[in-house]
């Protein structure tokens, strides 16, 4: 009874990890960053045990991957703590998230995005189309968030579906969909970090990403419509396209493309980082909206409780983002990096083979639990190399490409954990249902990046 009184005030001693944090992307000390790694365990021992089974075992299976790279290290027991404040960051993030969530319901914008998911008499073929270009609109304005909305969106529209079928459309129409969106949006850190990697300019890049975002879009609807389109469902009834409802379209848009503003605006003039700048818009912007909309109380009264709850229950994500920043620090200190190097310096001089190892190591470091950004890493250490066989917006395309398109086949990764969440599956699963959707969008990538070395 003493514990699970604890346990609802968890999200204090979250808080004030999350708070120390803030601190630290303002005074970098490496005290400071240190006592948030030995918090950082804290939370993942007191987190453990309230895990699901399945993250439990990924995460000792992370922790035991970790130690084996460290002991191969020449780095010290002392430097142990700092390795698992790295994810701090994201999980910040996550506890966020609800309040953006809380400002839509509060005014009501569910509804209206229920609208635009739209009519379902023709079946769930139709409506995948729809809802996977929806998740591409939503996704590049509300990045995660956008994700935990269609989801519940979906998930309320789809109640009467069998469990199999509904789950299989979620994860396909919102993953992808939201993979797609991440390859032209100027926020994302893949796209970014490629660009810095390679410095190349944006505005070249850009049309060649929306290429490859349409194509990706075309191929991925005419299969997800060839799927579903067996299954029907009863449409919803839904509010008549009336003055009020397309006003609240309007706010809606309005208010996406001020907050993408104010992310651009932090992150280009004031210089934070994108995930930091994104994490600390959220509540500021949700509450001026609702503000603005008439809606302060019943966001607070929405909002307050749904934090509270969430950020109680991060317990999943704890264990899985501190233990995978343990395991991907202790990679990056280890001398078995250097065989993650070696097989592309002996491809010099073959581009097409160069390619597809870039493809394929993105796809098994995703895998085994290595995020994107560490396999860009590797590859920008090599980066003279690479820039030597391809012109930079050929390499750009290529690496960002490669490594967005395992986004909705990543185990670890978070938009997969938040569905896996969501759904109550295994992350696998997820995995093995986007698997295909990752290498076809990879081959499409590469071939966008044969087709540059046309015009470079």
């Amino acid at each position: 009874m003493i514990v699970r009184h604890i346990s609802n005030y968890l999200y204090i001693f979250y808080s004030f990890v999350f708070a120390l944090n803030v601190v630290h992307v303002f005074w970098s000390n490496s005290t400071l960053y240190t006592i948030i790694g030995i918090l950082g365990i804290v939370m993942l021992a007191i987190s453990f045990p309230r895990a699901d089974r399945v993250f439990k075992i990924l995460g000792v299976v992370l922790l035991v991957a970790g130690a084996f790279f460290f002991f191969s290290s020449d780095t010290t027991f002392r430097e142990i703590p700092s390795f698992f404040a790295g994810n701090i960051g994201l999980l910040f993030l996550l506890s966020m998230l609800p309040w953006m969530n809380s400002v839509v319901k509060a005014g009501r914008y569910n509804k209206l995005l229920q609208s635009l998911l739209g009519n379902t008499a023709n079946g769930l073929g139709s409506l995948y189309v729809r809802s996977e270009v929806t998740m591409v609109s939503l996704a590049a304005f509300l990045n995660l968030s956008s994700a935990t909305i269609s989801q519940d969106l979906l998930k309320e529209q789809l109640k009467d579906v069998k469990t199999e079928v509904k789950n299989s459309f979620i994860l396909m129409a919102t993953l992808r969909g939201y993979s797609l969106a991440l390859l032209w949006s100027p926020l994302e850190i893949l796209l970014a970090t490629s660009i810095f990697i390679t410095g190349a300019n944006y505005l070249e890049v850009l049309p060649w990403m929306l290429l490859i975002a349409v194509l990706g879009i075309s191929m991925d609807s005419f299969m997800g419509k060839m799927m579903f389109r067996k299954h029907q469902i009863e449409a919803p009834s839904l509010e008549k396209g009336t003055g009020k409802s397309r006003k609240k379209l309007v706010q809606f848009i309005v208010a996406l493309v001020m907050f993408l503003a104010v992310v651009v605006f932090l992150g280009n003039v004031i210089q934070l980082d994108f995930l930091f700048a994104v994490t600390v818009s959220i509540f500021p912007f949700a509450f001026t909206w609702a503000v603005l909309v008439k809606r302060r109380r019943s966001f607070l009264q929405i909002g307050w409780p749904t934090w509270k709850w969430k950020t109680n229950h991060l317990s999943n994500f704890i264990v899985l983002l501190l233990a995978l920043s343990f395991l991907t620090e202790t990679l990056n200190a280890s001398p078995y990096l250097k065989y993650l190097q070696d097989p592309l310096i002996a491809l010099e001089g073959k581009p097409l083979l160069i390619m597809l190892f870039i493809q394929a190591a993105f796809l098994v470091m995703t895998l085994l639990g290595v995020h994107p950004l560490a396999t860009m890493g590797i590859f920008g250490g090599v980066s003279e190399l690479l820039i030597g066989t391809f012109p930079e917006v050929t390499l750009t395309i290529l690496l960002s490409a490669c490594a967005i398109a395992t986004v909705p086949s990543a185990p670890y990764g978070l938009i997969v954990t938040i569905t896996s969440v969501a759904l109550r599956m295994n992350p696998y699963q997820i995995v093995l249902r986007n698997l295909p959707y990752s290498i076809l969008l990879g081959f499409l990538g590469i071939g966008i990046s044969l087709l540059t070395l046309l015009v470079y």
